[in-house]
């Protein structure tokens, strides 16, 4: 559990040199998300490596797995302009296409930081869920996704642990991405899934898949 305060900017006089504007938004968004702000993450503040806007981003885990780094979340403020959304997850850089749940607002500082904090809390309180596939008793793919919506958060498929013929079938039926990133969409049903964070009332998950509590060896390359 950390004990760190949210979007602290750690030395006032770092190398960031963060800009008056800059420093105003993250005492509000400080503030805003302090009496809610969950204990299991921490909320950071620097820069995207294109250097040109303030980042403030937030990075889940899976709280039984630690080391399972998930999705980075973020948002980039430039001048009166704040956009958020998924973050790649070493550069921090926005992505090309908005997830339909992106934040993308212009308005004062103090504006922005409500809307920020308004946005992370929303992100932070969607349920996420783990689906595991199982061939002659060992999980070969998993997909950790969002319950409200079914959208995938990272994924792993095992070609040599699966069903022979499958990774060929997936691919042909243009279910990889990439330099052959199996997606697991392309999957049968799921044998299990596990509740990982968040309120399933507020989502669903796939109709016949039966919950469990249990965990075993997983898929050891995670990708989106």
């Amino acid at each position: 559990m950390t004990t760190r305060t949210w979007f602290e900017i750690d030395d006032p006089d770092d190398d960031f040199e963060f800009n008056d504007t800059e420093r105003a938004f993250v005492s509000a968004l400080r503030e805003r998300c302090g009496a809610w702000a969950p204990a299991d993450v921490v909320g950071e503040i620097g820069r995207p490596d294109d250097w040109e806007a303030l980042l403030a981003h937030v990075g889940l885990s899976d709280g039984e797995e630690p080391r399972r780094h998930l999705i980075e979340l973020g948002v980039h403020l430039v001048g009166d302009r704040v956009r958020g959304d998924r973050l790649h997850n070493q550069l921090y850089l926005l992505p090309d296409r908005p997830s339909f749940w992106a934040l993308d607002a212009t308005g004062s500082t103090e504006r922005l930081a409500e809307l920020a904090a308004e946005w992370f809390r929303a992100v932070l309180d969607k349920p996420i869920v783990l689906y595991v596939w199982l061939h002659e008793g060992y999980a070969y793919a998993a997909r950790y996704a969002f319950a409200d919506s079914g959208e995938t958060i990272c994924q792993s498929y095992v070609e040599r642990m699966a069903p022979q013929g499958q990774a060929a079938e997936l691919s042909a039926a243009g279910h990889v991405h990439g330099k052959g990133w199996i997606q697991t969409v392309g999957l049968p049903m799921p044998s299990l899934y596990l509740h990982i964070r968040g309120d399933l009332e507020r989502g669903s998950t796939i109709p016949g898949v039966p919950p469990t509590s249990r965990r075993g060896p997983l898929p050891g390359l995670w990708y989106e």
